[in-house]
């Protein structure tokens, strides 16, 4: 594949930049003429234009735009943010290429974090947007904030917050494939000091499947609830208590691979991918102490999981030399954290701050895998306990020049066992950090460097070594016990950015580059053996990943706003040989597109009509880090067009308007005994053209 220029085109784009912004800062601009953006999952919840670091915010009016239901309707508007399905739901996310994208027998720990309401759902995806305040993407290492979760980056959801008043709204969407969802708010101030805000958001659909053997249209499906209760107490002036629950409730089909590699599936057995999670978490705010503000925060999780499939893709007497296997996957997982944190005061005189705290947390989970081809069920117990202390400290070298230095250190212990008789013990220390200098150039313009450290942990490889007596696989067994463990990763992070907004307010931009080295890479190798299938996690000699993203929003004229955003990566292996001894050095890792863009914008035709456009590009990309099969480059082109009147609003839309197939997983080998197991592509795809109406009603 072409090596696109990156380093010349980050330099381009920078100086564009700077270009762009340069006449316009000699205005008479001031800090409190600029719209304000902010942070909500960075330590101080600042701006979003003064934060060190590539962010990207999706706001409200986006997730609008995109008629977006859930959160894979908005990742394509996400420049170097990439995800992989495998499932119902796109669960597996990347960031600036680097992220898991399947989990089966071994449980992942996952590069790419996820928080919902301060609450970790990491390795359970994302859920629907109902009610959403704002979505944050942290491109880059946040290990100092978010710990080993967050190696390439961290996704925050923040739903809507409970106000001292009494409101609500219900919405409602009907589409095509059977599609609809419907979804309650209501916020209710129970007294001077309490005040409830409850949402209640539910969705089906038959999927975009036809099953021709069972004559169905709805085996891969969607049935998902989503439950959402957040109440605070304010207590005193000094004190606030927040208590969040969440629920979901999540009964998905999952029917996605065909044999003709289309839309059209075969399977007499087809798959599950449910959910059952439940998340609680108790948050204290207290501003009384002298010297700092205190967050407690403590939380549980626990969520059951249901994931199968049909692994031959058929049903009983497609062929002779047919063969029937049914694959699944029951996980419990119970997480439990706590977390003090301090927050220095903020004082006018004071040239500096800091942030220091403690996290713990302890999880369980355990696995019960049945499949056709065991003798017995695969059965295995892994507990992980860590402990970390944090701290950073923002320092004013002068009035214009902002040093930011922290860093994380963190313990963890995990226990494995399984009924293979594998026992295995894992004890690591592990540490991240961050420096950044910021210079503000003018009130409304920002240069900056920043350095930071992320890491991920290691682990054992409990399917490998659970088929080293598999009789059918008696050849590599010596292998199988080579890999029985795989070891922590070290991602280091150099990144320079310039973020600014012109005098008017019209032209905001933010652009960063990074160049990212990997120590002891992390990544999942297949071993295929007919129709046996091993998976393993390995360690690569090294990694490395640069390149450069830019967002741009331009309020063109006073009716009409346009956005702008292009991703540039580059990625590389180096040192990781394939079990059939090919070396895949010099070869991009997968699931790191080469370039990305998203183009759009908002036009109000009159005060109560608005028509939204976008189109999102993404290059072609390798599906695994094994396998040279590639996705192919995809465009989506989505509208929507809303009139609103007083409380109403209602909107007709449509998402993939050129009703393009996607590739959203990929798998490279042979499954069809009608023409003898000859090796294919076999891809799982995103949804085709769809055309659909929301309607909401605010009180």
């Amino acid at each position: 594949m072409r090596q696109f220029p990156t380093s010349k085109l980050t330099f381009t784009a920078l100086c564009l930049q700077a270009i762009l912004l340069a006449p316009q800062v000699q205005a008479n601009t001031t800090e409190s003429d600029i719209e304000v953006i902010t942070v909500r999952g960075d330590f101080r919840q600042g701006s979003l234009q003064k934060l060190p670091g590539s962010i990207a915010v999706v706001s409200t009016q986006d997730i609008e735009r995109q008629a977006a239901l859930h959160f894979d309707d908005v990742l394509p508007n996400l420049v170097n943010v990439n995800f992989a399905a495998g499932a119902s739901r796109g669960r597996f996310l990347q960031v600036r290429g680097i992220g898991e994208r399947s989990e089966f027998v071994d449980t992942i720990n996952p590069s790419v974090g996820v928080l919902v309401d301060g609450i970790d759902y990491s390795a359970l995806g994302l859920v629907s947007m109902a009610d959403a305040a704002q979505l944050e993407v942290f491109r880059g290492p946040e290990a100092t904030r978010f710990g080993a979760n967050a190696m390439a980056g961290m996704i925050n959801f923040q739903s809507a917050d409970p106000v001292f008043a009494s409101e609500g709204q219900v919405g409602m969407t009907l589409a095509d494939y059977g599609s609809w969802q419907y979804n309650l708010m209501l916020n209710q101030q129970v007294s001077d000091d309490v005040v409830v805000r409850l949402v209640v958001d539910k969705q089906q659909s038959d999927g975009f499947i036809r099953n021709e053997y069972l004559q169905q249209d709805d085996t891969n499906g969607i049935d998902e609830t989503t439950l959402r209760g957040k109440t605070r107490w304010q207590l005193s002036a000094e004190l606030s208590l927040d208590w969040i629950i969440n629920q979901h409730e999540i009964a998905n089909g999952y029917d996605a691979f065909s044999l003709d590699r289309n839309r059209t599936t075969l399977s007499d057995n087809p798959g599950t991918d449910k959910q059952d999670v439940l998340a609680n978490a108790l948050k204290a705010n207290y501003s009384g102490f002298s010297f700092a503000d205190s967050l407690t925060q403590v939380s549980v999780v626990n969520a059951d999981t249901d994931y199968g499939y049909d692994e031959d893709w058929a049903y009983a007497g497609i062929h002779p030399d047919e063969y029937a296997s049914v694959d699944r996957y029951l996980r419990n997982r119970d997480l439990r954290s706590i977390e003090q944190r301090f927050l220095s005061k903020t004082d006018q005189n004071s040239e500096s701050s800091w942030v220091a705290g403690i996290y713990g947390s302890s999880q369980d989970i355990e696995l019960v895998r049945e499949y056709t081809y065991l003798s017995q069920n695969f059965q295995s117990e892994l507990s992980r306990d860590n402990v970390a202390l944090y701290a950073e400290r923002q320092q004013e070298l002068a009035p214009d020049l902002q040093l930011t230095y922290g860093g994380r250190v963190e313990r963890y212990r995990d226990d494995y066992a399984d009924n293979s008789l594998v026992v295995s013990a894992n004890d690591a220390w592990m540490s991240g950090a961050k420096l950044s200098l910021a210079y503000q150039v003018t009130a409304s313009t920002q240069i900056y460097a920043l350095a930071s450290k992320g890491y991920k942990v290691g682990g054992v490889n409990g399917e490998a070594l659970a088929e080293i007596n598999n009789p059918q696989l008696t050849d590599i067994a010596d292998f199988l016990k080579s890999k029985a463990n795989f070891g922590s990763e070290q991602l280091w992070n150099a990144e320079f950015g310039v973020k600014g907004q012109s005098a008017d307010q019209r032209l905001t931009s933010r652009t960063s580059a990074f160049y990212m080295w990997r120590d002891d890479m992390q990544l999942k190798a297949w071993i295929n053996q007919g129709t046996k299938f091993v998976g393993y996690i390995d360690n690569a000699a090294s990694g490395k990943n640069y390149g450069v993203e830019t967002e741009n929003r331009w309020q063109w004229r006073p009716d009409v706003g346009l956005f702008a955003n292009f991703g540039l990566l580059s990625s590389e292996i180096s040192g990781f040989v394939t079990k059939a001894g090919v070396d895949k050095t010099g070869r991009a890792q997968a699931n790191a597109p080469k370039f990305q863009y998203s183009l759009g914008g908002d036009w109000q035709i009159h005060d109560r009509l608005q028509l939204s456009l976008s189109l999102a590009h993404k290059a072609g990309y390798f599906y695994s880090d094994s396998e040279d099969i590639e996705a192919d480059n995809s465009t989506l082109v989505n509208m929507r067009l809303a009139y609103e009147w007083q409380q109403f609003k209602v909107a007709v839309w449509s998402r993939n308007m050129l009703d393009r197939d996607i590739g959203v997983r990929g798998f490279y080998f042979g499954n069809d005994p009608r023409d003898g197991y000859t090796d294919h592509l076999y891809e799982q795809f995103a949804e085709p053209r769809r055309v659909g109406i929301s309607a909401s009603y605010q009180f």
